[in-house]
């Protein structure tokens, strides 16, 4: 064969020869592993309708034009092929001169030197981008300026994506440092590009009628969902293409088309796609009722899912809490799985505890949707390592030159989290925030993305957003929409401008407000369809007594607690939620006082200011003691809890007490109330909720929680004129409306004071939806990537803080674990699992350390029954029981 300029150069190396004695090579050619990875991309594309839909729905192709598909696989496999352009290059190919040496024998290696700052640094995804930049003339042929200028134009957004695969689409057109003095060498990386250009010409484009010299389809500058969806998707099968248990280095020199194709056949024999847990096989639709529990049937809106479209889409969900719409959901997933719609669902929800809850109802389902079960991903808190995942990121254990710009050790690294792993299964359950994030400028903020964009997105809760998430939502919705997907989001109700928004958002127009409840509510494209729901199947009347009880600062007061301790002794399950983890623990201390408490009625306290791992146990707890399957012949309980219980948990009481809080969260704990048929205790057989408000009339602290004091000030104001009960489902729309409505639809005036804070809360948020798009349009270069600002880049100031408790040396969890001791993989999970939330509000938390992986350090010593320590000079205690509590200051703190 003739000898070609590419061959002399290598693509992955451990850095060394191997001994004689070993059969194997000690590198893989830098040809053969962008071959790998665009054969990883090829049979990728052939298995998944989903994602050639994404592609020309991205780039706006026919789907059903054949020849236009073959064109737009063709450019999508010839420039993911160019993924490690920068790799022909003497700087990079130094990082192993040994081989490089083996590999040109000819070049004359005794007169050339590199200096260490020449290679060690060099960046070859953006170098793949430069060196195109600065040869595109030379390389392509281009005479014609004006014809140059408009081919670089169409090639400049994809070559960016598929360059930027350790991390960033890049921008912009950066310069880099030429290499001088070299003699021949540079000329040589120069011959050996132009060549490589010519071979995927022949490989991918000309067998479609295609060249160089033909205009790939154009990628706006706003279709940023375009190029991330290529990003993503050629990041991924970087990933798998580097892993050397499916591809072993290979020396070999061979016609390109012929290493191609025996690495499709390898692909499809070892079907690596499946072993690696990204592929799965979709079982057939068998209707919603399969969904269900096998002794109900469909009711309710779960009653319109098998007439919806089969076509991509936003449905939006409104039905009250425990009416069924996450099954649902899950029905018109599958639908759209079976169809070849998306090949996954990314359900997102709004808490950690939410989506823990989730995980036995998503793993039922993956049973029933794919064939032997499917790849069900927990982010924040499955501690067992998801075999399939281990396989896709083995590769990144084996040292290689390349050091953290390894495809292999990106890989590890980033799935070496299952908060980011979910984005990459059949099923994942995230935190919204995760999800969020694959709009903002974090590195492979891609992967993200081209994992929501192959699946269904599921976001619960929708309701409970504030103005910067919503923002952030809202520019997912159109890059879902752009790249041909699907989302369902679900509510208890939502407000009519914050229906209309999403709807827009998804690209809806001529938007027609409806008053049904319960309301579905589907979009494809700016068609807006609402279908009617049978009369029969509209959801019963039910009415729920409230009492309403002014006390110092809406808190639980002796006379209140002894009336939930005399209403557990007579055997109700009663829960209190408040809004402050500060009050709830305190609480929880006074309800278990001897002297209350006379005759030891148990206690429970369930917030989220735990250790992961303690808090998976508390919700396990908290299930069994009060959920659908518990046991209450054991009599009476009490449940201290935070906003934790008001979302996702199937949890049922017989009494409620609740501090005020707006409308539509009131409706979501009330949604706990009575949730299912079965005996009650006497005196609690029709469903009571009595609601704390504060005497001053002064929401103070809760208005820091929840935003505007108007909601909270209109909440109360309907308790007072409600006559002492609220009638459902009415209530869903009508009080709504009213909290959330511009009109004040009763006679009585609102305070000033809360007029005046409303409007001053309706400019930050305003201007939050305004941060969130101008966020989403940064460079990465402007944000860290870690944890402690992820959650602002989310959740804006209100997530605070993450603390990881260690033993007073510094290196020791709470439970013995040496963090030193752990490979890289399992010490990621170990901190995920062990680390606490504390509010933005702890300021003092800023004098602590910052781990490597963002959280604060918080030593603390072990004093009986739970740790003590300190921080900026206050005492901060953690148990298993009351989980991490704020004491007093230290002596001069």
């Amino acid at each position: 064969m003739t000898h070609k300029p590419y061959w002399n150069y290598w693509g992955k190396s451990v850095g060394a020869l191997p001994p004689k004695q070993e059969t194997y090579p000690g590198w893989h050619l830098l040809a053969w592993h962008c071959l790998d990875v665009a054969a990883v991309a090829c049979t990728w594309w052939d298995s998944s309708r989903s994602i050639r839909r994404s592609f020309a729905a991205a780039l706006e192709v026919n789907e059903g034009d054949t020849q236009a598909m073959e064109e737009l696989k063709a450019w999508v496999l010839f420039f993911i092929a160019l993924h490690d352009f920068g790799k022909f290059d003497i700087r990079f190919q130094w990082k192993a001169h040994e081989v490089t040496m083996v590999l040109w024998p000819e070049a004359g290696w005794a007169t050339l030197k590199i200096a260490e700052a020449d290679w060690k640094g060099y960046d070859h995804g953006l170098a793949g981008f430069v060196w195109l930049t600065a040869e595109w003339d030379t390389l392509l042929g281009c005479d014609d300026e004006d014809d140059s200028y408009e081919a670089w134009d169409a090639w400049r957004p994809w070559l960016q994506a598929v360059t930027g695969h350790h991390g960033e689409i890049i921008s912009g057109n950066a310069e880099l440092g030429k290499i001088r003095n070299f003699g021949k060498m540079e000329h040589q990386d120069q011959l050996a590009r132009k060549a490589w250009l010519l071979e995927l010409e022949a490989l991918f484009l000309l067998p479609v009628g295609l060249s160089l010299r033909s205009l790939p389809q154009r990628i706006n500058n706003d279709n940023r969902a375009a190029q991330s969806l290529l990003a993503g998707f050629c990041a991924v099968a970087d990933w798998v293409g580097s892993n050397t248990r499916y591809f072993p280095y290979c020396a070999d020199r061979l016609e390109p088309a012929a290493y191609f194709s025996r690495r499709l056949a390898d692909i499809a024999n070892k079907q690596v796609l499946r072993s690696c847990g990204l592929h799965g096989q979709i079982l057939a639709y068998s209707g919603v009722a399969a969904v269900l529990p096998s002794n109900e049937k469909p009711r309710g809106i779960q009653t319109l899912v098998d007439a919806l479209p089969v076509e991509p889409g936003l449905l939006l969900v409104e039905a009250p809490t425990g009416s069924g719409k996450t099954e649902a959901a899950l029905g018109y997933a599958w639908r759209l799985l079976d169809a070849g719609l998306a090949d996954a669902i990314v359900f997102a929800l709004p808490t950690q505890a939410t989506a823990n809850a989730m995980l036995k109802r998503l793993e039922d389902f993956a049973a029933l949707a794919f064939q032997g079960g499917a790849n069900v991903v927990l982010a924040h808190g499955k501690s067992d390592v998801n075999h399939d995942f281990d396989r896709l990121r083995e590769a990144g254990r084996h040292p290689s030159v390349q050091g953290e710009m390894e495809a292999a050790a990106q890989c590890t690294a980033w799935l070496a989290q299952s908060r980011k792993r979910a984005f990459l299964g059949q099923i994942g359950v995230c935190t919204v925030d995760q999800a969020l994030l694959s709009v903002l400028p974090v590195r492979h903020k891609f992967v993200r993305g081209f994992g929501i964009h192959r699946s269904v997105l599921i976001v619960d809760e929708v309701h409970a957003y504030d103005g910067y998430m919503t923002g952030l939502l809202e520019e997912i919705l159109a890059r879902q929409t752009r790249t041909g997907g699907s989302a369902i989001l679900l509510s208890a109700t939502l407000p009519a401008n914050q229906r209309k928004r999403l709807a827009e958002a998804w690209g809806a127009r001529q938007i027609e407000q409806s008053h049904d409840y319960p309301l579905l509510t589907h979009i494809q494209g700016q068609i807006l369809d609402t279908p009617q729901l049978a009369k029969e199947h509209h959801p019963k009347p039910r009415t729920i007594a409230v009492e309403r009880l002014a006390t110092a600062r809406a808190e639980p007061d002796d006379a209140i607690l002894k009336r939930v301790i005399e209403a557990a002794q007579q055997g109700a399950r009663v829960v209190l939620i408040l809004n402050l983890v500060d009050v709830a623990q305190q609480t929880a201390k006074r309800l278990r006082d001897g002297q209350l408490n006379r005759t030891g009625i148990p206690v429970d306290l369930f917030h989220a200011r735990y250790r992961f791992e303690d808090r998976r146990l508390k919700e396990i707890a908290v299930l069994g003691h009060y959920g659908k399957g518990a046991m209450r012949n054991a009599g009476g309980r009490i449940l201290v809890a935070t906003q934790v219980v008001e979302q996702s948990l199937d949890l049922d009481f017989d009494w409620m007490v609740t501090q005020i809080c707006p409308v539509d969260l009131l409706f979501q704990r009330l949604g706990r109330l009575q949730r299912h048929d079965r005996a009650r205790p006497p005196g609690f057989e029709s469903p009571r909720c009595l609601v704390l408000t504060p005497t001053s009339g002064k929401y103070d602290v809760f208005k820091c929680i929840y935003g505007s004091p108007r909601l909270l000030w209109r909440t109360e104001q309907l308790l007072k004129l409600s006559g002492g009960v609220i009638q459902f489902p009415a209530a869903y729309r009508e009080w709504i409306e009213a909290v959330y409505g511009e009109e004040w639809p009763v006679a009585q005036d609102e305070p000033e004071d809360v007029i005046d804070r409303h409007l001053g809360w309706q400019q930050e948020q305003e201007q939050k939806r305004h941060d969130a798009a101008r966020y989403v349009r940064m460079n990465i270069r402007e944000f860290r990537d870690d944890q402690d600002t992820v959650a602002s880049l989310t959740r804006d100031e209100e997530m605070g803080y993450t603390v990881l408790p260690l033993s007073a040396d510094g290196k020791t969890l709470l439970d013995g674990c040496k963090l030193n001791d752990l490979g890289e993989i399992k010490r990621a999970e170990t901190i995920n699992l062990n680390g606490i939330p504390a509010p933005a509000s702890w300021k003092f938390l800023q004098s602590l350390e910052i781990h490597d992986d963002g959280c604060r350090i918080l030593p603390l010593e072990r004093d009986r029954e739970a740790w003590r320590g300190e921080a900026g000079g206050t005492v901060l205690v953690y148990s298993q029981e009351y989980g991490l509590t704020k004491g007093a200051k230290q002596p001069g703190g």
